[in-house]
């Protein structure tokens, strides 16, 4: 039968900058079961090296070495671990123990990891520490202990493993005489039915329980003598290890769950200052990620649309999905609807702007409802009481701000004619008596880039006034055919037909000079003329009669104009208001909602839609002002913040690496017990995973706190925090979760490659 341990001409070297030193050489060396094996000799002789061979902590350079008849020449990292898992129970002149862990919990950790169950483990863990002496001490941590205590706890945690070789380095160096003699009563007695290795230095303390003594003496065996014969010798016959027993025998899940959850919390300091760095690397990174959203949803804001005028980010048009006009009950359930601050009616009112016919003054810009005025800072004059009675907004940005803000006095109380105008739609008057300036507001610097870009004012008016720009709006925008006498007519874009109080019902003002263009001679007079209205939203026709032919010696007389008015109207027809509301004021079909937050814009377009309502929101309709290199700049921003996030990796890593040197004589201690890298890499996602979803938890509370102003109300700081989060949303705090998740990932498999990355020995030496 092969021995237990049989080394053909082994040696050990060490390289160290250049430098070649031997540990030992040429060893032979044969031992057995039931052996009580001493190795002694000078310092620096080798002793504790040949141990740590013979261990698996290191590895050897030249010879053989076979552990039950396996050759290990061609033994890797995870067959070290194996092996030490399987036949080594170490103990330590330090005694390696997990100083933050109880007794019961140091030999619970070695029983865990050799697959045992911790439901069945605690009568056998009782009664090992009974035998050493230790049962009263199992819920003592370990820091507390005396040497001789500490010692007695490792050996009975080696005797737990139940490994057939027990191998100790200097076991009583730190011990006092009776600590000692106890300590060698127990190897002793280990000794009967497994090979015992001894290292020291005091032969003599040792002597009366050796069954062999080795001296080594420059890295070579100088004495190997039997002392006498071991009391129960046996031989040793290895379990098979098929692929069950391995299975039975790994660290379970359960097991690396708890161990990595008890790792976390058993250090507060570490814990602390663990959590404290992972809240400062949370921080920095959800606050890069806002900061990038809230940067390029500002970008996202700065472009124009050609076809609206007001493109606030705040506002989205309605309509509804069936086509059909808006009731009150629709206004109100907008009205009522989260986030809405405030609707608007008279849609059209906004996208073709106002222009005053001014003679030195330019004055142009949406139009807003005058009740929207209460609470602005008024410049000059007062609030319009009156249907014909405007105020104009001006900011900063305004083209007249500088004059308005000088001398707006002077032009209160003129009175101006008043145009709708569209850059594709072209303008036109609106018709009646003209709108009188009667006061000037301070407003705020829009948020709207049309307003900003083309320096537009703001033009307050009253509701009724509103009323009729919208269907003077419609009337210009709609698709207007006249047909007359026989003739089928023309269909003409632009207002082309206008009301006048001064006609009746069912009759028709005509230019004198197109009644020559429809009629032959002219003779228009009490002739039929057709109005067909077709738009958007519905179509209408009225049939009338011609009964006056105006031109500008009658303008006046006739309308109530002037004879220069002539020539804007030449093309355009007159009827009665009655008539024209019948053409062209079928029911409101377009509407505004202005939102209190537009950064939930796309909860508010959801909830529309749900209503029965078509939503377009005005920050999805602007053009790209990057010149079409969104995309471009939105993957630089990317780059950049990934290039950030490497950094923040990098610095993370050195500085938990550094926090976790309190830690590494645990996990180096796990290893030497036959830990494999698995089983410590798992611990270690555990242990960093739990920390990160704390310090991520807490740095989303308190934001969220923040944001619904439960801390820090009122106070600067929230202002700042509130802008640069409030573009978040869940899927992109789900991204940071997972951008955290794979920081942590690789912090954890990093820091394990470093832990395997030389022998066991050498890392728990701190020299890795």
């Amino acid at each position: 039968m092969p021995h237990l341990i049989e080394m053909r001409k082994v040696s050990k070297f060490y390289s160290n900058n250049g430098t070649v030193s031997t540990g030992f050489s040429k060893v032979d060396l044969n031992l057995d079961m039931g052996e009580f094996v001493v190795i002694t000799g000078e310092s620096g002789g080798g002793k504790s090296t040949l141990l740590n061979v013979i261990s698996g902590l290191d590895t050897y350079e030249e010879g053989e070495m076979f552990v039950a008849g396996q050759d290990t020449s061609a033994f890797r990292t995870e067959d070290y671990e194996k092996y030490r898992k399987k036949y080594i129970g170490n103990i330590f002149q330090d005694y390696n123990l997990i100083n933050s862990y109880t007794v019961y919990q140091n030999i619970e950790l070695v029983l865990l990891m050799n697959g045992k169950k911790r439901r069945y483990l605690k009568n056998g863990i009782m009664k090992i520490l009974e035998w050493v002496g230790m049962r009263k001490y199992a819920r003592t941590r370990v820091s507390r202990l005396s040497g001789g205590q500490k010692q007695r706890v490792a050996i009975a945690r080696a005797f737990a493993k139940n490994a057939p070789i027990i191998v100790a380095d200097e076991p009583t160096g730190n011990l006092d005489s009776e600590s000692a003699a106890k300590v060698l009563e127990i190897l002793h007695d280990l000794s009967r039915d497994k090979l015992v290795i001894v290292v020291t230095h005091n032969y003599e303390q040792v002597e009366p329980y050796a069954t062999r003594k080795i001296m080594m003496k420059d890295g070579r065996i100088i004495e190997d003598r039997k002392l006498k014969q071991p009391e129960y010798f046996q031989e040793f016959v290895p379990e098979p290890e098929d692929k069950k027993a391995q299975k039975k025998s790994r660290l379970s899940g359960g097991s690396r769950l708890r161990l990595g959850l008890r790792n976390t919390f058993n250090l507060p300091a570490k814990f602390l200052l663990l959590l404290f760095i992972y809240m400062f690397l949370s921080s920095a990174v959800i606050g890069s990620y806002a900061s990038m959203l809230s940067s390029e949803h500002t970008d996202s804001l700065m472009g124009y649309n050609q076809y609206f005028a007001d493109t606030s980010p705040e506002r989205i048009i309605l309509q509804k999905q069936d086509g059909s006009a808006f009731t009150e009950a629709d206004y109100t359930a907008i009205e009522n609807t989260e986030n809405v601050d405030h609707i608007v009616r008279n849609d059209l009112s906004l996208d073709r702007t106002l222009y005053l016919e001014t003679e030195n003054l330019w004055v142009e810009g949406p139009g807003y409802s005058a009740e929207s005025l209460q609470g602005k800072k008024l410049l000059y004059g007062r609030l319009p009481e009156k249907t014909h009675e405007i105020v104009i907004g001006v900011d900063e940005m305004s083209e007249p701000y500088e004059e308005l803000k000088e001398n707006g006095e002077s032009y209160l109380g003129k009175k101006y004619h008043m145009q709708t105008m569209s850059m594709n739609e072209g303008s036109g008057r609106i018709p009646g008596k003209k709108v009188e300036v009667v006061g000037i507001v301070q407003d705020e610097i829009s948020s709207n880039s049309g307003i900003l870009s083309n320096g537009y004012c703001r033009i307050y008016i009253s509701d009724k006034l509103s009323d009729r720009i919208v269907i003077n709006n419609v009337a210009s925008t709609s698709r207007t055919t006249f047909t007359y006498g026989e003739t089928s007519g023309t269909a003409m874009t632009g207002q082309m037909v206008y009301p006048a109080e001064q006609v009746d019902k069912g009759h028709v003002y005509l230019a004198e000079d197109d009644a020559y263009g429809y009629f032959e001679e002219g003779k228009a007079l009490q002739q039929n003329f057709g109005i067909k209205v077709k738009n958007h939203y519905f179509t209408a026709e009225k049939k009338l009669v011609i009964t006056q032919l105006f031109k500008p010696e009658n303008m006046e007389s006739l309308l109530g104009m002037k004879k220069d008015d002539y020539d804007y109207y030449m093309g355009a027809v007159f009827i009665n208001p009655d008539d024209f509301a019948d053409l062209y004021d079928q029911g409101n079909f377009q509407i505004s909602a202005f939102l209190k937050n537009e950064s939930y814009s796309d909860r508010a377009v959801e909830t529309f839609k749900s209503m029965g309502f078509k939503p377009l929101p005005m920050k999805d309709v602007k053009s790209d002002i990057t010149g079409g290199y969104e995309v471009v700049e939105k993957m630089l921003h990317r780059i950049l913040l990934a290039v950030l996030f490497i950094v923040l990796f990098f610095i993370a890593y050195a500085v938990i690496r550094l926090i976790m040197r309190s830690r590494h004589t645990y996990y180096s201690t796990m290893r030497i017990l036959g830990a494999t890298k698995g089983n410590i890499s798992a611990i270690l996602r555990i242990e960093l995973l739990t920390v990160m979803v704390l310090a991520v938890t807490i740095v989303m509370v308190l934001i969220y706190l923040v944001n619904h102003n439960y801390i820090l109300a009122g106070d600067p700081i929230q202002e700042t925090v509130k802008s640069y989060f409030e573009y978040m949303k869940p899927k992109n705090y789900a991204i940071l979760y997972v951008v955290m998740l794979g920081m942590s990932l690789l912090i954890s498999g990093r820091y394990s490659r470093k832990i395997f990355g030389k022998s066991a020995m050498i890392v728990y030496r701190g020299e890795a």
